[in-house]
């Protein structure tokens, strides 16, 4: 296999690149600019500096790409520099001490804008203190503390809730889009589990004092098959997870997801179609 003198650069690049990463906090951004300067001569070099660099100083991808853009990558290395260097990200990073969400905003951002009168309130509740209602069609009740709750929590990208279960009751089968959850279970036993992507049941019993962790976006549900009460804390990174439970957003979207996706889905008539949506159409 020939070895040219370019495929030596970007081998002593990428060698570079390796020694110096662990000081990567005291280079300015003009330095780590010119270094993806001189990466851009070699595509691995560059892709490999772009993790280095977002490992070693947690940055975030704008902060990534703006590197990329000032050392004057083209469109195409921003891409794939994006898309190689990915990170888990739920939230964005906070940018100054606190941001408590101005909940009355009509401005609209990712996440909350910022409010200016901020008070020791904007970081404190009291609603997971007592159970929730679990007399419902289920028989549990979520009771959350995300930022809608707190706004103090606002570019945090941490939350909580408190999820109560009658004996029998089930926290049906749903995902959380923006964020990974583990619970800790106050009382009680539950049978809990999560569905991978290659349709894998992931499923154990848990007690007081035990914790599990369901995924970012995977299916999951917790179910209190014993005959006494049971309660988790459920904490999220993400200052508000969001919760889409299966068979409520089918069966229960407006508008409606047509009948004819329904029945092909699931393999079942119209009439089986309908009859499930009345069970979540609204009591009067």
């Amino acid at each position: 296999m020939s070895f040219s003198y370019s495929n030596l650069i970007c081998f002593q690049m990428k060698s570079m690149i390796a020694q110096s990463y662990t000081y990567f906090e005291s280079f300015s951004s003009v330095t780590l600019a010119v270094l993806f300067r001189f990466s851009f001569k070699c595509s691995s070099s560059s892709i490999y500096l772009c993790s280095r660099i977002s490992f070693s100083l947690s940055l975030s991808h704008t902060h990534i790409l703006l590197l990329v853009m000032a050392a004057g990558g083209s469109a195409v290395m921003m891409v794939a520099v994006m898309m190689v260097c990915s990170r888990v990200f739920a939230d964005p990073d906070l940018l100054q001490d606190v941001c408590v969400a101005d909940l009355t905003s009509e401005l609209k951002v990712n996440g909350y804008s910022c409010k200016s009168n901020v008070t020791a309130d904007d970081f404190f509740f009291t609603g997971l203190s007592k159970g929730g209602a679990t007399n419902n069609s289920v028989g549990s009740a979520v009771t959350g503390a995300n930022v809608q709750k707190i706004p103090g929590l606002n570019t945090l990208g941490v939350s909580l809730a408190r999820i109560d279960y009658a004996p029998g009751g089930l926290n049906p089968p749903h995902t959380h889009p923006r964020a990974t959850e583990v619970v800790f279970v106050l009382k009680g036993e539950l049978d809990v589990g999560f569905i991978t992507t290659a349709n894998v049941l992931l499923s154990k019993s848990i007690k007081e004092g035990e914790v599990f962790v369901f995924p970012k976006g995977l299916v999951h549900f917790q179910k209190n098959n014993g005959d006494s009460p049971a309660a988790v804390v459920a904490a999220f990174n993400s200052q508000l997870p969001g919760t889409q439970s299966i068979a409520a957003t089918l069966f229960a979207a407006t508008p409606p997801v047509p009948d004819n996706v329904l029945t092909k889905a699931f393999q079942i008539g119209t009439k089986e179609v309908d009859k499930i949506k009345g069970k979540f159409a609204p009591k009067n």
